[in-house]
């Protein structure tokens, strides 16, 4: 989804907001005015017309939210960044930054953006189109795992070890997708991976579009359950393995969905479990 400038929204990761409550025997009047000036200064704090006399003081704001809105302004130096008390949490949401969308063919700017100490910028840096090459590299060694992610959703010329890197260590919903773009290196997985201490590390490994009927059925004997039902779900599981598991109670759900089951097991199953009719 993009906004009317036609940058993206960074729609997996808003800026946090502080928990604006109910002013107990103060009423709804004073939480009213509360958040009406929160909303003031949290306006000016955002506000690209704000001068400097305004926007120095909001710096070191008691409300956070306000100091973030200040730190990630096109007007601060590094140096003056850095002497701003601001937080970026790995899972908060932030949309992209209007100044380093609007200028998004600067490739100066947006190396500074890639560079910069500041998650903000980096992230806002990681979504803009038709970025130079380095500002692709910077992003793919980012420690922000939000920036790393950006980079694989937003440009087709992401480095696959990362799209890989992303898929097996990432904790965000998002790490199933980057095993669908077509440079995900899904080739050889198998044996990098068949013999991984991690199960994590292991069942991508069937992935590998190489991977022989052997090698499936390897991860199909798995003692981790994540594993064995992505193998009862492949179609090159050998038929003899695939007959022997729907009789696990862990994966047998997953196996009787193998398109390469027999008719006559898929019957035998249908009955057992008292389907009538078939």
């Amino acid at each position: 989804m993009a906004r009317p400038d036609g940058m993206p929204y960074a729609s997996g990761f808003a800026t946090p907001r502080p928990d604006v409550r109910r002013g107990g025997t103060r009423g709804d009047r004073w939480t009213g005015e509360l958040v009406a000036a929160h909303h003031a200064v949290d306006g000016s704090a955002s506000n690209p017309a704000a001068p400097a006399d305004v926007l120095i003081p909001l710096a070191g704001h008691e409300d956070p939210a306000v100091r973030l809105a200040v730190s990630a302004r096109p007007e601060p130096s590094e140096e003056e960044r850095a002497a701003i008390d601001w937080t970026v949490g790995p899972e908060d949401r932030l949309d992209t930054l209007r100044w380093v969308g609007d200028a998004r063919e600067d490739t100066d700017l947006l190396h500074r953006c890639a560079a910069s100490a500041h998650t903000w910028p980096r992230r806002s840096a990681a979504v803009c189109p038709k970025p130079p090459e380095d500002c692709v590299e910077l992003p793919a060694g980012d420690a922000d795992f939000a920036v790393r992610l950006l980079l694989t959703e937003f440009h087709p010329t992401a480095p696959p070890e990362l799209l890989l890197d992303l898929h097996l260590h990432g904790t965000h919903r998002a790490v199933a997708s980057p095993t669908s773009r077509p440079q995900f290196p899904a080739a050889g997985l198998a044996t990098r991976f068949g013999d991984a201490s991690e199960p994590e590390a292991r069942r991508p490994a069937l992935r590998d579009p190489g991977a022989t009927p052997a090698l499936v059925e390897r991860p199909s004997r798995d003692p981790a359950v994540r594993v064995r039902e992505a193998a009862s779900l492949d179609r090159r599981l050998p038929v003899a393995r695939l007959l022997e598991l729907p009789e696990d109670p862990e994966v047998g759900g997953a196996a009787a969905c193998n398109p390469l089951l027999p008719v006559p097991e898929m019957r035998a199953l249908l009955d057992r479990a008292g389907v009538p009719g078939l």
